[in-house]
C-alpha cells in the first residue's frame, strides 16, 4: 500500500495523512513541517503545495520532507514562482512581494528550489511550470513584451511544480 502525506494541506487535504501548522486546516496532524512526528522512512509521497515560500528554513522543511520519504519516495513542491510578471509590474509601482505577500519569508526561482533539493539529499529532480487560468486582455499584453524579449516566457506562470526522488 502506498501512503501519502500532504505537508501544509490547509483546508484541502490531498493524500492519505494531512499535516499543517494551523489548527483551521483539515490536517489530521498539527504539527511543524520542520519537525514532522513521523519515523524515518515513512512515505511513499510527500507533496506540499504552495507551503515552502511559507517556510522560514526551506532547507531544513526538505531535510524533514527527505528523512520521512522512504527510499526511491517521490517529494512534489509547487511554490509561487518569482520570474511571474506580476511581481514585476508590482515592483515597478514600489510594492515588492514581501509587502504583498506578508506572510511569505521568500519566492523562488525554479533553480533555487533545485539547489535547495539536491542539498536535502534528493535526485532525479524535475520541474514544470503550472498553468494557470490567465485573463486573456493580459496575456495578449504580456506576450507582446514576451516576443519583444522585454520578458522571458516563463514569466506566464504563477507557480512551478518540483519532483525528486530519495535514494
Amino acid at each position: 500500500m502506498s501512503l501519502t502525506l500532504d505537508v501544509g494541506c490547509g483546508k484541502h487535504k490531498r493524500g492519505d495523512i494531512g499535516v499543517d501548522y494551523s489548527r483551521n486546516s483539515d490536517a489530521d496532524i498539527i504539527a511543524d513541517a520542520c519537525h514532522l512526528p513521523f519515523k524515518d522512512s515513512v512515505f511513499d509521497k510527500v507533496t506540499s503545495t504552495t507551503v515552502l515560500e511559507h517556510s522560514p528554513n526551506p532547507l531544513n522543511f526538505l531535510k524533514e520532507q527527505h528523512r520521512i520519504l522512504k527510499n526511491r519516495g517521490e517529494i512534489e513542491v509547487i511554490t509561487d514562482n518569482a520570474q511571474y510578471y506580476r511581481w514585476s509590474v508590482m515592483q515597478l509601482f514600489g510594492i515588492r512581494h514581501e509587502d504583498y505577500h506578508k506572510d511569505h519569508y521568500m519566492i523562488f526561482f525554479p533553480k533555487n528550489v533545485i539547489r535547495l533539493m539536491q542539498l536535502a539529499g534528493f535526485s532525479k529532480i524535475s520541474y514544470q511550470y503550472v498553468k494557470y487560468p490567465r485573463r486573456r486582455k493580459m496575456d495578449f499584453f504580456v506576450s507582446l513584451l514576451i516576443k519583444t524579449g522585454f520578458w522571458r516566457s516563463d514569466c506566464l506562470f504563477y507557480r512551478f511544480k518540483v519532483k525528486a526522488i530519495k535514494y
